[in-house]
């Protein structure tokens, strides 16, 4: 099943996948039952573990489909574990023995990462230039962009040249290095401008060249994508990953990319595998080459937001959230905005309709086990107290006996992040003959999982990814999504492509601009979802949906 270009996936192996062992060793099952195991401290981050149980697996005695996996994943174990030497070696071995391996590539990719981080540049350009497919290119300029700006002397960047004459990175880095230099030799400066030639780079050699450049690179918005790919955190035994949302989103991206390109709207989409690294963070964004941005979509983690968000208040750049519906990430920041609605937002939103629905004038709350739970739960009770209502309890539902019976509220609210927690609220509900309106967050239930009859009452739910699948730009994304990556979308692929699509056409005319067009009017038309809206200056979407099973299908009430 192919997936999103330049990102790679193993495939799922079967007991059918090893072969028949040529020597005395494991039987195929003891095999695969000990590389399962293996894999799986590795996906749980126990890599010394794993380490222990792949080595005597990569024997040369084991020549089946299975043996380069054990080879790789031991050098990923390695790699992470900083044992460099260990996982150079295993690769080497990976390398000569299955030279027709199908994801050899991936070993060569990882093989040069080791060597970069072992200081050792030559040798890792050398296993780059094995790697023929164009797929990999965006992959292997970053990694050569994170490690080679690391060396500060231009004549080190000459020598790793002169054996590499052919790689951009080194040439725009010598390139940099010459022009931000206060003794540029002559030599130096004739060096810059032959490069600048060479590679096109639009240096300042030829004035009317580089305006050119200027003005393309002016008329395209840049955007980097900031967000925990994990390229090198594989699990073939499953069909997918704990981070697959964000090759999703990456994936709705791409289609966006080319939709805007359609309305002359030229964007240049750029890939960063951005987890917790701080240092690898401010690595990327000091990067000269990063100070063309124009849009960051991320970073997930507290540490490495820090680092965005500084370059975008000195670069007056936007940096998006995609995922969070934390206010305080832009609180007080003009520049950084909130994708999805903050749970402020959501629970204003929600006592909104049901005051102006049922007529209600008291609440009980109940939230699940989670700090999500809570925060949504406590936000909501501030929202309800602002609005007059009174709130007769809220608590963290463990069982029955913490439904309050002596009070019964005109409404009720569930804050829930566990599938479960609704249902089992609603069951001791029914059990304690409390009939009132329910308003929930939607990850409260199963959808798939539950009986029907659960939501056929008086129920009215959060959910932010509502879609109407008879929508036309629902059916016509499907269609694109499936012919791009042979598999049908998940919410994340609508909703990376929703957001660059509309971010892209708000910055069209520009980042002075940007401000102006989120406040001109809500942007409901034209997206696979419920669209945007930014009015009154607002740093966050306003777009609530809220939902009703109704006539045999879920409907939307409100937003």
């Amino acid at each position: 099943m192919r997936r999103t270009k330049n990102l790679f996936i193993f495939l799922f192996l079967s007991y059918a996948a090893i072969a028949q062992q040529q020597q005395a060793g494991l039987s195929d099952n003891d095999y695969l039952l000990r590389y399962k195991k293996a894999v799986q401290f590795y996906a749980d981050q126990k890599y010394t573990e794993a380490r222990e149980i792949l080595l005597p697996l990569t024997n040369k005695k084991y020549d089946n489909s299975i043996s380069p996996y054990a080879h790789y994943y031991y050098a990923l174990s390695a790699f992470k574990l900083n044992k460099f030497y260990d996982a150079r070696t295993i690769l080497k071995q990976l390398l000569e023995r299955f030279p027709d391996w199908r994801k050899i590539e991936d070993a060569t990719f990882l093989y040069a990462n080791v060597a970069f981080a072992e200081n050792k540049p030559e040798e890792a350009l050398q296993y780059l230039d094995r790697i023929t497919s164009k797929a990999w290119r965006q992959e292997i300029e970053n990694m050569e962009y994170v490690y080679l700006s690391k060396i500060k002397e231009l004549s080190r960047l000459k020598q790793l040249y002169q054996k590499s004459p052919d790689n951009l990175v080194l040439a725009q880095l010598i390139v940099d290095h010459i022009q931000n230099s206060k003794n540029a030799t002559k030599d130096d400066l004739e060096l810059s401008d032959q490069l600048t030639n060479q590679f096109n780079l639009g240096g300042n050699s030829d004035k009317k060249s580089s305006k050119k450049q200027k003005k393309e690179d002016d008329n395209a918005i840049n955007v980097a994508v900031m967000l925990p790919f994990r390229l090198f955190e594989f699990d073939p035994n499953r069909t997918n990953r704990a981070n697959q949302y964000i090759y999703d989103l990456y994936a709705g991206m791409k289609l966006a990319q080319e939709k805007l390109a359609s309305e002359q709207i030229s964007v240049n989409l750029y890939a960063f595998d951005i987890e917790r690294d701080v240092k690898h963070a401010n690595d990327v964004v000091n990067n000269r080459a990063f100070d063309k941005v124009d849009l960051i979509i991320g970073p997930l983690y507290p540490e490495v937001n820090k680092v965005a968000n500084n370059f975008v208040k000195s670069n007056d750049a936007i940096q998006i959230h995609p995922l969070s519906n934390n206010l305080q990430l832009v609180s007080n920041d003009k520049n950084a905005f909130l994708a999805s609605p903050s749970y402020e937002i959501q629970a204003a939103k929600a006592i909104e309709y049901i005051v102006n629905e049922k007529s209600v004038r008291t609440v009980t709350i109940y939230y699940g086990n989670t700090r999500k739970d809570s925060t949504f739960a406590y936000i909501y009770r501030d929202r309800a107290m602002e609005k007059g209502l009174n709130v007769l309890a809220i608590k963290k539902y463990i069982n029955s006996d913490d439904i309050d019976t002596k009070r019964k509220p005109d409404h009720i609210f569930i804050a829930g992040s566990e599938q479960t927690l609704g249902p089992k609220i609603i069951s001791a509900l029914d059990k304690k003959r409390i009939a009132a309106p329910i308003i929930a967050a939607s990850a409260a239930f199963d959808f798939e999982g539950s009986s029907l009859n659960i939501f056929n009452r008086d129920l009215y739910l959060i959910q932010l990814d509502y879609m109407d699948r008879d929508k036309e730009e629902v059916k016509n994304f499907r269609s694109a999504y499936i012919n791009s990556q042979s598999i049908a979308p998940s919410y994340y692929g609508y909703w990376g492509y929703d957001m660059l699509l509309f971010y892209g056409r708000m910055l069209k005319s520009g980042r002075n601009k940007f401000r102006s067009n989120l406040d001109s009017i809500e942007y409901t038309q034209g997206y696979t979802l419920d669209g945007f809206d930014y009015t009154n200056r607002s740093n966050e979407n306003k777009i609530v949906p809220i939902i009703k099973y109704q006539d045999g299908r879920f409907i939307e009430v409100a937003r």
